[in-house]
């Protein structure tokens, strides 16, 4: 189902200067080479998209940062629309108090700005036809259409409602690709902990996640297959960090009865 012409997707950045980018994401850009420095995800990229047959598949990503996964899925044969942060958020801040926070904000606001440059610019030099939407994950609207798969990489744990995000991925989509850092303490239950405090004055992390937190909650929602793997991926060129990928889904509306069970 085509977009509404209703929605309005962002004009891509023209004339971008490397020098006002930065990448979240350590890529190759054709023509420039490698940049970024934190996550590097390319010795392990398929393992952390769940090994996911994109070819000629419709795909929602939920905060795309530099977008390495989308270019990535487009070379998969996707077709990608992203949803990102509006420029005035930047981010869902944990609401300490604004004497700490203020100073926070205005320097995260900034470096968005930088790392949107930088997303335009891989675009551009990708090739890419990827759509990019501003607005709010919690709140997608249906003008947005319909997609195979939503994919939500390393995002809910800087989300305040993570429930209600998938809730709205999984209206628009049959597959979720769910990836976020493994946490062998939390497994066995479904379990999501919260992870700011006033002593340890963390503002940009919600919630730490059992991979039974997901599987409960997605059959809740009718996902009845679901696999799940761990993957170490490398953060700033030396530190190896554990995360887990979640593939789940369910059968397409058209092959369920009216009581919502699989027709045979």
């Amino acid at each position: 189902m085509p977009a509404s012409p209703q929605i309005s997707f962002a004009t891509p950045r023209e004339n971008v200067s490397l020098d006002d980018c930065n990448f979240y994401h350590v890529m190759d850009l054709p023509g420039i080479g490698q940049v970024g420095s934190e996550w590097d995800l390319r010795a392990n990229l398929d393992a952390y998209l769940g090994h996911a047959d994109f070819a000629g598949k419709r795909v929602l990503e939920i905060g795309p940062a530099s977008g390495l996964l989308t270019f990535t899925m487009e070379k998969k044969g996707a077709a990608v629309t992203c949803l990102e942060l509006t420029a005035d958020k930047a981010w869902e801040f944990v609401p300490h108090p604004d004497g700490y926070m203020d100073p926070i904000r205005a320097q995260r606001r900034a470096g968005t700005q930088r790392r949107t440059n930088g997303f335009w610019l891989a675009h551009k030099l990708h090739g890419s036809k990827a759509k990019v939407y501003y607005g709010e994950a919690a709140d997608i609207p249906d003008a947005l259409g319909k997609f195979d798969i939503a994919v939500l990489a390393a995002v809910l744990l800087h989300c305040q409602s993570p429930a209600r995000i998938i809730e709205q991925c999984a209206r628009r989509s049959n597959t979720l690709i769910i990836v976020e850092r493994y946490f062998p303490e939390l497994e066995g239950k479904p379990e999501c902990r919260l992870v700011p405090s006033a002593d340890n004055k963390i503002w940009d992390t919600w919630w730490d996640f059992s991979t039974e937190f997901f599987a409960q909650y997605l059959g809740v929602l009718g996902f009845t297959d679901f696999r799940k793997a761990t993957h170490v991926q490398l953060l700033k060129g030396q530190i190896t960090v554990e995360l887990f990928t979640i593939v789940a889904s369910r059968p397409p509306a058209e092959m369920l009865d009216t009581s919502g069970e699989l027709a045979i």
